[in-house]
């Protein structure tokens, strides 16, 4: 009887230990796997930033340009009401 008793109290504690040594292995193995889905969602969303400086950039050479434009078109235009 005493030595049932031991194997089962034995039994008992071993599962309770394993049970706090799997949860803290889980809870780590977790904190891991959000640590690597930040990292990529940081990743991504510099990837986005990078390209939309780049059209930001080329936008404003585009609007540049047509303003040039504009600005000839209208002393185009002068000229040509001056010469009526």
């Amino acid at each position: 009887m005493n030595s049932e008793l031991l194997l089962i109290l034995s039994n008992v504690l071993t599962g309770i230990a394993g049970w706090f040594v799997g949860r803290k292995r889980q809870q780590a193995e977790t904190d891991n796997q959000v640590l690597k889905n930040l990292e990529l969602s940081i990743n991504l969303y510099k990837q986005v930033i990078d390209d939309l400086k780049v059209e930001i950039g080329a936008l404003k050479r585009r609007i540049q340009e047509l303003e040039e434009k504009i600005n000839e078109l209208h002393n185009e235009n002068k000229k040509l009401k001056a010469k009526l």
